[in-house]
């Protein structure tokens, strides 16, 4: 089983070579398998030098597994602690195995090395984010996991008693061992094979609804997410707004400076957008050279501002080669949601706030309650635009005519 489980991971990591911690989970299974092997397999005459080959494969798979555990959660493993805590053991047993005949000494050693090592791991895994289903079965299988390297051994040997080298094999001890990790390896890795599957799905999802070169949402993931957002703000009573964001003179930066530089200022943007919006807001690229945020528990002032900052950083972001010198700015409409209104209406009027930012020299943000351009680069913002001078139809039209082709 514990073969089975090396063979598993090593296959998932050949998937995404990228993902080590399942080579590391892979090692660590191998190395169990080792483990197991020697304890079953050696002769009988080997004694005590059983437990203390089995101490070397049993606490690196220890290590291993650790180490992939907390590197798939984010959390930094304490593999050197780990190592130390392996050859102190070790070094431990190798002075105990000179005094008297009992094997106890030598499993308690083993024991509570890979259960201190246990319990470090499970510590570290509360620090991870993220407490869904399979991470929880995966804490709990680690919590059990360490508890049974201190429980078990105790228990068996109040049976037992002092254990002779040669009666091992006929032990409570040795029969609670191999019941206990015959079923506690199958739910562990099932727990860890579990995360590594639930790692993979997340991976395809983001890949399919996540803009390649933007890195934000696709336009129909986002709308989506938007139409679930708004029927919640309506029902809660929430303050949302949206911001729409046009890269001026797009097509100008294609055609002088190449591609690259067109899709270099694209994925600048959509990072820069990303590491400026809140966990509670999201992002998506809804056009070729358009962006849209949703910005929630926010009134239109917020919003606003939020824009205000994105058309600063607009002005400072560099692409490309320093030689060419590619300078960007943008345009912002930001609209509040009113009256329960949906994506349609929301997304029209912030529409027909970010043509208003464009008609008098772009490099604006205009607000659809109020729609007076500001942060001009140009002409200072002088020029306003009235809310009720655009009609519906015309930024439809203006909307639809942006997007053909």
């Amino acid at each position: 089983m514990t073969f089975i489980f090396a063979a598993a991971f090593l296959v998932i990591w050949t998937r995404d070579k990228g993902k080590h911690e399942n080579l590391a989970l892979s090692l660590g299974w191998l190395l169990l398998t080792s483990g197991f092997s020697i304890s079953l397999m050696s002769p009988d005459h080997w004694g005590r030098a059983i437990p203390a080959v089995t101490h070397v494969p049993y606490t690196l798979a220890a290590a291993a597994m650790s180490w992939g555990v907390l590197t798939r959660v984010g959390v930094k493993p304490p593999l050197v602690p780990h190592l130390w805590m392996a050859f102190t053991g070790f070094a431990t047993m190798m002075v105990v195995q000179n005094f008297g005949n009992s094997i106890v000494a030598d499993v308690m050693i083993t024991n509570v090395t890979c259960g201190a090592m246990m319990v470090m791991t499970a510590q570290l895994f509360t620090q991870a984010t993220g407490r869904d289903l399979v991470e929880r079965f995966l804490l709990v299988m680690l919590i059990l996991t360490a508890a049974q390297f201190f429980i078990r051994p105790v228990l068996s040997l109040m049976f037992d008693g002092p254990i002779a080298a040669e009666a091992y094999r006929q032990s409570a001890y040795y029969f609670a061992l191999n019941w206990v990790f015959a079923f506690g390896s199958v739910l562990f890795g099932l727990a860890q094979i579990a995360g590594s599957v639930k790692d993979q799905v997340s991976a395809l999802y983001h890949k399919t609804s996540r803009d390649a070169l933007s890195g934000l949402l696709v336009r129909g993931e986002f709308e989506a997410q938007v139409e679930t957002l708004l029927n919640r703000a309506n029902a809660e009573g929430v303050e949302t707004a949206l911001v729409i964001g046009d890269i001026d003179h797009f097509k100008q930066v294609n055609d002088i400076w190449g591609h690259q530089a067109g899709d270099g200022a694209i994925a600048a943007f959509g990072a820069m957008t990303e590491t400026m919006i809140r966990p509670s807001d999201i992002a998506g690229r809804v056009g070729g050279e358009e962006f849209c945020i949703l910005v929630w528990n926010a009134n239109e002032a917020i919003a606003a501002g939020l824009a205000e900052r994105l058309r600063v950083r607009t002005n400072a972001l560099e692409i490309g080669e320093r030689a060419f010198d590619v300078r960007l700015t943008a345009s912002f409409g930001v609209a509040q949601q009113v009256n329960g209104e949906g994506y349609r209406a929301l997304f029209a009027r912030a529409d027909g706030a970010l043509y208003a930012s464009k008609e008098p020299g772009r490099n604006r943000v205009s607000r659809a309650s109020v729609i007076s351009p500001t942060g001009s680069t140009t002409d200072g913002g002088s020029q306003a635009f009235k809310a009720q001078e655009i009609s519906l139809s015309d930024r439809m039209a203006h909307h639809t005519k942006r997007y053909a082709g």
